[in-house]
């Protein structure tokens, strides 16, 4: 076997102006700036000293030549950006279980000032990405044997440890020694530990381009298969000596490559050819893993899938797209959709050129399905939907990032119901717009689910939709009744996002929803939630209803409350407030003087007008006064017998002023509420003035009459609220003793 050249030996980290593209972080997670100091967190730095920076792009964080000031040992200290944290079960796999000698040795991993750090050992010999550069004709098939058996072997050991690597790549793979050639995998930052027989699925910003798998660009799971498709472009690099789509910097651009179409293995050995065939196959289940390496590692010849061909027809005349010449129908429509956001700006921004030449080179095609056209208001993603499916009916059911299909569904109605992203928009869409039926016509594709079933959940989706209308009509409960028919004709994304849920609900949802019912009715304790849960088709009226059930069971919480503390206050004030009540009749009797006295003020003004009007005649209006004499005698008798007996309480519950204030500022709050305020009020004065003009004597006598008999009423109230307190009082000494 031949070595590599010595050549130049540079520290791990360091990179040269050809810098290999940046690592993609997971969502949350934001690249350091280049105006951030890099700082060694004061703790580290008592016992480790900066030798050299070797941080390069620095995305992650800093990664530092440093010496032990115990030891002399130089070793390589890498600092995460403040925020990022590494996956505790992986810390604990390269701590205390390192998988293999051909995965980096980390001494140490710890916290300091917020920002977690790796010792790690120190590997002099440079990385695969700058042997790469050195080598422009290819690197030897044999040695790249060597190379393919030792990553595999600390690959197959990290994947039996249940960790996935995600960013496999050349610059992390490490040379420890150059005679015998001794390679590590390094930088496990991003790896993420799995459970057997567990997947997760994420969202697909993150590893580097070009070195993510194609199902994990459309939103695919974290397995194995990942780090074995980044082994084989890395292997397919090292054969070639170049970058794989050297000189295409567009990520976007990047990412529509190898998410539509199968990479080019471009290799003159055979044997290369054939593990990068296999490494590289777009289906995960397809691509090879530790047995099949390992068989070709032995001299065999594991199958490989066949390479999809597309099956559109080919224009004469291309189509320019992201400086990139399309003349297949699927190719196109699979990088447009990759890229909608793009896409939509250029065939709907303020230049009509792009569209326009769009629909001139679908002429080209022949035979094409008449276009189903969208309407003029619809919006601009609608519409870039309609050209996508003209361009390829039968591409994959992809509608603003989510690929909509039967499986799919639930999850975009459970975020949509949640609120999350924009997949509430989503749901509108697709209902608005009845979409369904246009996307029922995709093909399924490797990390893509087809549209069959999609026309039955239409039908599921729209019958689902008119039950929660019928249900919601029939509540028993009258409130919950008003707000659920609230919620459904008010907040259309949220009621057709509940529908589609219904309508595609899993048994795992259904579960869910079971389990939080069951816990939101022990909670609440309501008697009509309680009779909607146990109805199996009013659940989801039900699970509609949690905060409006959640706000009732805290309003009638605070009333119980407010009563408990009303009563408690009562028995423990019982002394004062009858004290309060006797002592005070002096001030209740004053209270009730001044409101006899404002009913004078009213009466005489009102005969008098009835006087200088000149309408009535003298002897009407003289019967008038004695009216109200007589009408005011009466009124501070009635008022001067319930301010005695209320005391201090007469104020200003039951008084004439502070009860007559109340009233009228309920009635005022009510006839502002209907806009009817200023007629009413013009109203009631033109008809007590043209009585009082005419008849003086009713004026008084109507007042006197309205007056007492809303004394007697207050009197009443006021009896029975003594004795609810006294009945409060003898309960609490019933219970003492």
């Amino acid at each position: 076997m031949t070595a590599p050249d010595a050549g130049t030996e540079l520290d791990p980290g360091r990179v040269r102006p050809d810098h290999e593209p940046d690592t993609e972080l997971d969502p949350g997670r934001t690249a350091v700036g280049t105006g951030w100091a890099r700082v060694l967190p004061a703790g580290l730095a008592q016992r480790f000293e900066v030798v050299r920076d070797l941080t390069g792009s620095g995305r992650q964080g800093d990664v530092y030549l440093v010496r032990v000031r115990d030891t002399d040992e130089q070793l390589v200290l890498k600092a995460h950006r403040p925020g990022w944290r590494l996956d505790e079960r992986v810390v604990d796999l390269l701590v205390h279980g390192r998988p293999s000698r051909h995965v980096v040795a980390v001494h140490e991993v710890g916290e300091e000032d917020g920002r977690w750090y790796e010792v790690m050992e120190h590997l002099a010999g440079g990385t695969l990405a700058e042997w790469r550069r050195r080598h422009p004709a290819g690197v030897d098939s044999a040695v790249l044997v060597e190379v393919v058996r030792q990553l595999a072997e600390g690959l197959d050991a990290l994947h039996r440890a249940g960790v996935v690597h995600r960013d496999v790549k050349p610059a992390n793979l490490l040379i420890r020694a150059l005679d015998p050639l001794e390679l590590v995998i390094a930088d496990l930052g991003i790896s993420r530990h799995l459970p057997d027989g567990e997947d997760f699925t994420a969202a697909n910003e993150v590893g580097t381009v070009p070195y993510v798998p194609p199902e994990f660009i459309s939103g695919g799971r974290i397995v194995p298969a990942f780090d074995w498709w980044s082994l084989g472009v890395t292997v397919l690099e090292l054969a070639t000596g170049h970058r794989l789509f050297e000189g295409v910097d567009d990520v976007r651009v990047l990412r529509a490559r190898i998410g539509t179409r199968p990479i080019r293995v471009d290799v003159a050995d055979d044997r290369v050819r054939l593990l990068c065939s296999g490494l590289l196959a777009m289906a995960p289940e397809d691509r090879w893993g530790s047995a099949q390496v390992a068989e070709w590692l032995a001299g065999g010849s594991p199958p490989i899938a066949a390479v999809p061909v597309t099956t559109a027809e080919e224009a004469t005349e291309p189509y320019v797209y992201l400086g990139e010449e399309y003349r297949a129908r699927d190719l196109l429509a699979a990088t447009m959709t990759e890229n909608w956001g793009v896409s939509r700006a250029w065939l709907f921004g303020d230049d009509p050129k792009p569209l326009r030449r769009l629909h001139e080179w679908l002429e080209q095609f022949p035979g094409l399905p008449e276009r189903r056209r969208p309407g003029r208001r619809e919006t601009e993603d609608v519409k870039l939907l309609h050209e996508l499916r003209a361009v390829d009916p039968t591409h994959p059911p992809w509608y603003r990032g989510w690929n909509i299909t039967p499986a799919r569904l639930p999850e975009l109605a459970d975020e949509a119901v949640r609120g999350v992203g924009a997949a509430g928009e989503v749901v509108h869409d697709l209902w608005r717009a009845d979409l369904l039926p246009l996307l029922a016509t995709g093909r399924p594709a490797s990390g893509a689910g087809g549209g069959d079933g999609l026309a039955g959940v239409r039908e599921r989706w729209h019958r689902a939709e008119a039950e929660s209308r019928t249900l919601a009509a029939a509540v028993p409960d009258a409130g919950a009744r008003a707000e659920v028919q609230r919620v459904l004709r008010q907040d259309r994304t949220y009621a057709l996002s509940l529908a589609l849920l219904a309508a595609t609900a899993t048994g795992a949802h259904r579960l869910a929803l079971r389990r939080t019912l069951d816990e939101q009715d022990r909670e609440l304790r309501l008697p009509w939630f309680s009779d909607l849960v146990a109805r199996a088709e009013y659940q989801w009226i039900a699970f509609a209803l949690i905060p409006h059930a959640t706000r009732e069971s805290a309003r009638i919480e605070a009333e119980r409350a407010q009563r408990e503390a009303y009563e408690k206050w009562i028995a423990r004030t019982e002394r004062q407030r009858e004290w309060s009540r006797r002592q005070n009749r002096p001030q209740a009797l004053g209270y009730a003087a001044t409101g006899v006295a404002a009913v004078a003020v009213a009466l005489f003004a009102l005969v008098g007008f009835s006087d200088v009007a000149g309408v009535a005649s003298d002897a009407q209006v003289l019967d008038a006064w004695f009216a109200v004499v007589a009408a005011l005698a009466v009124v501070t008798v009635a008022e001067s017998l319930l301010a005695w007996d209320a005391g201090g309480r007469f104020h200003p519950a039951y008084s004439f002023l502070g009860a007559g204030a109340m009233a009228l500022g309920r009635v005022a709050r009510g006839l502002i509420a209907r806009r009817i305020a200023v007629p009413v009020v013009l109203a009631f004065l033109a008809v007590l003035g043209l009585v009082t003009v005419v008849r003086p004597v009713v004026a008084p006598a109507v007042v006197a009459a309205v007056t007492v008999a809303w004394a007697v009423q207050r009197h009443l109230a006021w009896r029975a609220q003594d004795r609810r307190e006294r009945d409060l009082v003898a309960d609490a000494r019933s219970v003492r003793q």
